[in-house]
């Protein structure tokens, strides 16, 4: 027979479970909303293709002189995606997806501040460069990494109740983003870094939507 006071603990555990479902949904869809929402105002709003740090430079100034507040929009948008990621890693339950997840949030906070700097700073030359540099390296080669360490984390913490082809999905995302640190070494292993990045999005805005409470 259930006591009063083991029904009320009962009761207690199943309204903290639910409520970080909530939160986990929330923070994963709201990520992935900013990453994603940043990326399409380049695209969408802005004249020509956001440049890569291996473009020419003067391809680069014209861009970035061109497309001010577009850049400067793309920049405060991953800057704010960065907090719904963090919150997104402490849901999941792990100490090494928190980490991992807080890691690269913070890569991702600094990718967006320093691109947010370009225009505000109205950088030109050696410091337009640098700051461009570093966004993609902050943004890229470090977060990308971090964000497939999250993934793994994640994985393995979700692994006896999801469904296998996310369990799949999540350790194919996960190897495609550590992966790409290969491209420190050779340019030809750049295409990892979006395919490692969409592939975790996609991985976390599928963990997040499963974590929707029902009704």
């Amino acid at each position: 027979m259930i006591t009063a006071t083991e029904s009320a603990s009962v009761t207690a555990a199943s309204r903290a479970e639910t409520t970080a479902d909530r939160r986990r949904f929330l923070a994963g869809v709201t990520f992935a909303a900013l990453f994603i929402g940043g990326m399409l105002l380049s695209s969408l709003l802005g004249t020509g293709i956001y440049p890569s740090p291996l473009d020419s430079e003067t391809e680069a100034a014209a861009y970035f002189a061109a497309n001010q507040n577009t850049v400067l929009a793309q920049g405060i948008a991953h800057l704010l995606a960065a907090v719904p990621l963090a919150l997104f890693a402490t849901t999941l339950g792990n100490g090494r997806a928190r980490t991992a997840g807080w890691a690269a949030a913070a890569a991702l906070a600094a990718s967006g501040l320093l691109n947010a700097a370009i225009p505000v700073l109205n950088a030109t030359g050696d410091t337009q460069h640098t700051l461009h540099y570093l966004t993609f390296l902050t943004g890229g080669q470090i977060h990308v990494p971090l964000l497939g360490l999250l993934v793994a984390a994640g994985v393995r913490a979700g692994a006896s109740s999801a469904p296998r082809w996310t369990t799949v999905l999540g350790v194919v995302a996960a190897s495609l983003s550590v992966l790409s640190l290969v491209s420190f070494a050779t340019e030809s292993a750049m295409l990892l870094l979006p395919l490692g990045r969409f592939t975790a999005i996609l991985w976390i805005v599928i963990t997040a939507v499963r974590s929707r409470p029902r009704k």
